[in-house]
């Protein structure tokens, strides 16, 4: 993703952003307000003050879909997907090797390549469910605390952690509450781990206009301001 200056991070990156910081216990400041797209999308200085790390939010594309969700809202219909999705039983780590081979993926590490920094992350989301639904797998766990086994990965050269978002289940209907988000994250020399994030609601970003309305009041959102320059994106 990239943001243009003076510009505030999308809800999908502030998502992203906010699980970051609960998890690493950092402070994200949006690198590519004033970077345009050669900028990863967040940055922040370690607590020693002498390490930095970047990261680069995105996703698998899926253009068709939003512009099927989008005019599904426009005529008053429900957005809704059809297909089947290959199970792949014990192959998730052969999944997230292809999908960090793909042209798309390629394109935005090498972004966070070109930048200097201690600490590279990638963090994934996926639009559609034959994304979403392998992503659900690497961070789940059934009510024994078992997971499915999987494989390590081999990271692109200078990426040190590869996070994925996986299911988000609110914890109340009321209009602004609680959502935990489930996690999966492959960090470099330590391998996988999985973590659980409660985000509110009020502290998030509308939805896109264009694909989905909002019941917040524009009032009742307070968004983080990251508009402050970090020492990565300095550096």
């Amino acid at each position: 993703m990239s943001n243009g200056a003076g510009a505030k991070a999308r809800r999908e990156e502030e998502i992203a952003f906010l699980a970051m910081e609960q998890v690493l216990g950092i402070d994200i400041s949006l690198a590519d307000a004033a970077g345009g797209d050669k900028m990863p999308d967040g940055s922040w200085v370690n607590e020693d003050g002498r390490t930095w790390g970047i990261v680069e939010i995105t996703s698998p594309p899926a253009r068709d879909l939003l512009t099927e969700w989008a005019r599904a809202k426009k005529e008053g219909r429900p957005q809704m997907e059809s297909g089947s999705v290959p199970l792949r039983l014990n192959e998730l780590a052969d999944v997230c090797a292809e999908l960090l081979a793909a042209d798309w993926a390629l394109e935005n590490i090498e972004k966070l390549q070109a930048q200097q920094a201690d600490e590279r992350h990638l963090f994934l989301f996926g639009r559609s469910h034959d994304v979403k639904h392998y992503f659900y797998r690497l961070s789940d766990s059934d009510k024994g605390g078992l997971v499915e086994p999987v494989e390590d990965l081999a990271l692109p050269e200078g990426i040190s952690d590869v996070w994925f978002k996986g299911r988000a289940r609110r914890k109340s209907r009321q209009l602004l509450g609680t959502t935990e988000i489930w996690l999966a994250r492959y960090q470099a020399g330590v391998g996988w781990q999985r973590h659980v994030v409660e985000i509110e609601e009020q502290d998030l970003p509308s939805p896109a206009a264009g694909i989905a309305d909002d019941p917040v009041p524009a009032e009742m959102r307070h968004p983080k301001d990251r508009t402050a320059a970090s020492g990565a994106a300095d550096a």
